[in-house]
Parts: structure tokens; sequence; C-alpha cells
């Protein structure tokens, strides 16, 4: 089920978490891996997908071509230091998304200009209003009169103990080539020209082991790759501390998945659900095969409606640890160099 308002927005805001027993994960205090195996909960931000959302309205502050910004780990998700009306804290940065989302606890007294049902995969949450910011800035950047989703962030506050102001898409990021490296917690910004290119040529170019075409609607990147010998679409999504893959994909790439155990799956409505974790295997993008990648099984079909296009999978955390990526959505390429410390 799809909802529009006013035939320029297409809304769902879900937040995933997912119970894992024994999972051990990266401490918001610092970037080094936890030795303490914690009863932690993977979060998976679902899309705020937001038609008429441009990127256009920026400031670029920097007096060089490129900007590099400083990410801080919480759990395996990205955060951005950032300022958003004045209010100091940090964005997460998630690909899955497509413009803002605030947190109510510190967005309350925003006015409403307008309000929408979100469908979340265990059924009806609560509204999701939309508000006006005057101004966002992170490193280099500056956004003035961005619309923007608010809702009920706490949860995630309490669980990393981060102040976090909110999530950030892509949206806001479409206009430079991106490059995401997430074991040196950075994101860099290139200016481009109108072909994509780098307006400053002097720079040394991104070398990928792997380059692939991708499709995008309202900021959001959906690739292609092969399990067991099938073609399945993915969402990449920075957003998510785990991979997915739908439980009504082929019988054969389900039984690639080693199970591990069970979990539960609360989303942001009261219900719940049990979901299976465990390791896919045989994982083919481009000439790379990927194995014992963290995943878990769970119904896409609610995020396939919101997306407005089938998937078959998220691509989150466990993925995209293996390597930098560059995003440049003008040329509609994202290209991967892997670590090469990581088994392949």
């Amino acid at each position: 089920m799809r909802f529009f308002a006013f035939k320029r927005w297409i809304i769902v805001n879900l937040l995933l978490f997912i119970t894992i027993p024994h999972c051990s994960l990266l401490s918001a205090g610092n970037n080094k891996q936890s030795d303490i195996e914690s009863p932690d909960q993977i979060f998976i931000f679902f899309p705020n997908l937001m038609l008429g959302l441009t990127s256009g309205n920026y400031k670029w502050t920097s007096s060089d071509d490129s900007i590099t910004i400083p990410l801080r780990q919480a759990g395996r998700i990205f955060l951005i230091e950032a300022n958003v009306d004045g209010e100091t804290g940090y964005l997460v940065f998630d690909s899955g998304a497509s413009g803002v989302v605030l947190n109510k606890t510190y967005f309350r007294n925003h006015v409403i200009i307008d309000s929408q049902n979100s469908s979340g995969v265990n059924g009806k949450v609560n509204n999701v209003e939309r508000v006006n910011i005057d101004h966002l800035e992170f490193t280099g950047l500056q956004y003035v009169n961005i619309v923007a989703d608010i809702t009920n962030l706490g949860h995630i506050e309490n669980r990393r103990g981060v102040k976090i102001l909110g999530l950030i898409g892509l949206n806001l990021l479409k206009d430079f080539e991106i490059i995401f490296d997430p074991a040196q917690n950075q994101l860099q910004l290139f200016q481009i020209d109108k072909k994509g290119e780098r307006v400053n040529h002097s720079t040394e170019k991104f070398e990928s082991d792997f380059t692939t075409s991708f499709e995008q609607k309202n900021s959001v990147i959906f690739i292609d790759a092969i399990m067991k010998g099938k073609s399945l679409r993915f969402c990449f999504d920075t957003g998510a501390e785990t991979n997915v893959i739908d439980r009504y994909a082929p019988k054969g790439v389900i039984n690639c998945i080693t199970i591990t155990r069970r979990s539960t799956l609360r989303g942001a409505g009261s219900g719940s659900t049990e979901v299976l974790f465990g390791t896919m295997n045989d994982f083919l993008i481009g000439q790379n095969n990927l194995s014992n990648l963290e995943t878990i099984i769970t119904n896409l079909d609610p995020l396939s409606d919101a997306y407005g296009t089938k998937i078959d999978g998220m691509l989150g955390y466990s993925f995209i640890s293996k390597g930098v990526v560059c995003i440049n959505f003008l040329k509609k390429e994202l290209g991967i160099n892997y670590y090469k410390t990581n088994e392949q």
C-alpha cells in the first residue's frame, strides 16, 4: 500500500530494531571494535521518501573543491555532526532515506505544516508530521528552507548514548560525487560539473575494483547482484546495521543462507514479528563473490510498496564494511574499492 499526499509526497518512515542476542558491535564513544558481546539491537532505518525536495538550496562553505566530513560510529550506524536550527548533535547518515527526518525531542516546537500516516512492517504506526527547518549545517555545507519529517527517535539515543537530531538521506548530497569510507570513518564530497566530472581535474580519481550502474528513485539507490544464479535487486542502505533478504526470495537463495538463530523484529508501532538471523553466502556482485555476510530474513513487501519498486533485499553494514564506496548520481554509477584485508 502506498501513501500519497497532494500528489507530491510519498512518506514511509519506518524504524525497525531487531533484537540480536549475541552481536559484537562498535561502541558509540570510539571507532574500535568492542570486545563485549552485547545483547544489542540492530537498527534498520526505512525510508522517508519525499517527492519535490531538492538539494539545490545549499551553500558550499569550504574554500576547496572537496569536503571531508568526519563520521562517528554508534553501533553499526554512521553519524554526521550537524547544527539544525541552532540545535547541535548528530544526524544518522542513511542512504536508504531520501530526505531529512528530525527527532521530535528537539524540534517539537516547530510549526507542523502537514501530517501523513505511515505504514510499518507490523502495521499502522503514528502519524508522521512535517515541518520547515530554516537552517541545517555540517562540515562545509549549509542548507536553508528544507521540509523535514519529524518523529520520535528517543529510543535510538537511549540505546546509543548519543544526541541524535535525526536522519539525513542522499537527496541533500546528490549534486556531488560521494566517497564513503567506513573504515576511516569519513565521507568525502567533490564538486562536479553537469557531466558528473570533478570540477578540479587535478584531484586523484577514485579507482574501483568494481563499478555498476544503478537505478535511483527519489535519491535512493538500487543495484543488482546474483545469489545462487538468481538476479536480485537490492537497496543500498547505510542506515541498516545488517543485510536483509526478502522471505519470498527464490528457494535457492534462502537455502544458501545459514540460519543461526531466531530474533524478534520490532517496528515503529506496537507489534512485533519473528525473523531469522544468519549469514548469506554465494553473493556475487560483479566478479566478486562474497560470503559470511550477516543478514536477516523478513517480509520486504511493505518496503517494496514504499519505494514503488520490487526489491529482494537490502545491503547494510555487513556489505558496506567491505570497502570504500563511490556514488555519482549524474553518471548513475556506484563503485567499490574493496579493503584488501577483507575476505572476498
